[in-house]
């Protein structure tokens, strides 16, 4: 089962979800950035609260109800108290995304 949320990197025309999205909870139809060029993502989790900037301007704050209801298709997403893993997907072949200087940290 998948658990938890997906913030959306796509520079593809075909798809709805424009870079910067909490997919299917908050989705952006233009990217606030220009793909073509390096830029920051920053992504905070504070208890229930989501937070997405990209190049330092917020373009998502999103706090989990008390009874979240998942996107439909998408059974299990959600915050867990224990923690999760942190992925990097390209499911788009038209979509090409390099990353550099990946921090992590616990606040």
């Amino acid at each position: 089962m998948q658990k938890g949320y997906e913030i959306q990197l796509n520079s593809s025309e075909r798809d709805k979800r424009k870079t910067g999205s909490l997919y299917a909870v908050v989705d952006l139809d233009k990217s606030p950035v220009d793909e073509t060029q390096w830029f920051k993502v920053r992504i905070t989790v504070k208890g229930k609260r989501i937070t997405i900037h990209l190049n330092d301007k917020q373009v998502v704050d999103y706090t989990e109800p008390k009874d979240a209801d998942p996107a439909a298709g998408r059974p299990g997403r959600g915050l867990d108290p224990l923690g999760g893993a942190i992925a990097l997907q390209a499911h788009d072949p038209t979509s090409v995304f390099y990353f550099k200087d990946i921090r992590i940290r616990k606040i």
